[in-house]
């Protein structure tokens, strides 16, 4: 009564059990031809990408740069709070120490 009933499997033959071979289509596509590369000396890959796409290349500058600044931001940030916390840390021990000499 409560349990679930799970629609027939497709691919899955329950007297051999193993999983049945997918259907091959009957008309495969015919890959297109590779152009020739380009010769060794007219590789420069990153330039060359650079060249044809430059918004993108001015993007992920743009990326890299703000991921930095971020990251540096961060450590001045907790550099700040630290030596913060220490200065505070500092003035209550001094503090304590005058207390109990009285």
């Amino acid at each position: 009564m409560f349990k679930p009933k799970y629609p027939p499997s497709d691919t899955y033959d329950a007297l051999t059990n193993r999983i049945a071979p997918a259907p091959v289509p009957a008309e495969r596509p015919v890959p297109a031809e590779r152009p020739a590369a380009p010769a060794a000396s007219n590789r420069t890959g990153l330039v060359d990408q650079a060249r044809a796409n430059p918004a993108a290349t001015v993007t992920g500058v743009v990326a890299v740069g703000a991921v930095l600044v971020s990251t540096l931001l961060a450590v001045a940030i907790t550099g700040l709070a630290l030596s913060i916390s220490g200065v505070v840390l500092l003035v209550l021990v001094r503090m304590l120490r005058q207390e109990f000499r009285r």
